[in-house]
This record gives C-alpha cells, sequence and structure tokens, in this order.
C-alpha cells in the first residue's frame, strides 16, 4: 500500500505542472505500468503461443505483397486473445493493414478485454505467408 501511496503523492505533485491533456496521459501511462503483469512462466507462454498463433492464423487470409518480414511486439489476454500490438520494424509499420492484427485488436476492444496479466511474443509475418509466435 505504501508504494501505491508513494505513487499517487508523486502523480498529484507532478499534476500541477501539467496540462490536463498531459495529466490524462500520464494517469493513462501509470494505470498501464503498474496495473498490468507479464506472464512469464514458460508452460503457460507457450500455451499462450499457440493460442495466439492460432488466432492470427486463422484470420490471416491475405496473400502478402510485402517482402520482407513484418516483426510485431504483441501482448495477449490469458485467454489469447490480442490486448496490443506494436510494429518493431519499418516494414511492420507501412503493412500492418496486410496482417490480422488491427482486426484482432478491434474484436478484443469489443469483448471489453482488459487484461491484468499478458503475455508478450514477438510475431513474423514472412512474405512466404509463414506465422511465427515466439515469446
Amino acid at each position: 500500500m505504501r508504494s501505491r501511496e508513494c505513487a499517487i503523492h508523486a502523480r498529484d505533485s507532478y499534476a500541477s505542472r501539467l496540462s490536463t491533456d498531459r495529466l490524462y496521459s500520464q494517469e493513462t501511462q501509470y494505470i498501464n505500468e503498474f496495473q498490468t503483469a507479464e506472464i512469464t512462466d514458460r508452460a503457460k507462454l507457450d500455451e499462450l503461443a499457440l493460442k495466439v498463433y492460432n488466432r492470427i492464423n486463422q484470420t490471416w487470409q491475405a496473400t502478402p505483397t510485402f517482402t520482407q518480414n513484418l516483426v510485431y511486439r504483441v501482448s495477449a489476454s490469458q485467454d489469447g486473445a490480442i490486448a496490443n500490438f506494436e510494429p518493431i520494424n519499418q516494414p511492420a509499420k507501412d503493412f500492418t493493414k496486410e496482417t490480422p492484427l488491427p482486426n484482432l485488436l478491434k474484436s478484443a476492444e469489443a469483448t471489453s478485454i482488459t487484461a491484468a496479466t499478458v503475455a508478450k511474443f514477438t510475431v513474423v509475418f514472412a512474405p512466404t505467408g509463414i506465422l511465427e509466435v515466439n515469446p
């Protein structure tokens, strides 16, 4: 409880120096950093990697037009739903719409997933149509 009190006190003193927009951004970041735990158990990661792979693979229908691997950092909830993703390389930023990730994220938001615990994976879409999901 003490660390939360310190964090609230630090946030409150910091808030007096921020505009309303920046305060909202900081509070959102504070919530994301302190209320989300990462799954580190290897057996659970392997199980979730398979679930994430299946979700992505089942919805990846487009024939790739990209010529380089698309690499993403993907956070998934305990049931394998995509909670967040971030492009790691420039081709991933350029060709995100050719992946199912935006739609999978939207479907996760539609079911109101608020993952308190997430697993993080590196997801690679290869131009040959091969999908890789690794913890």
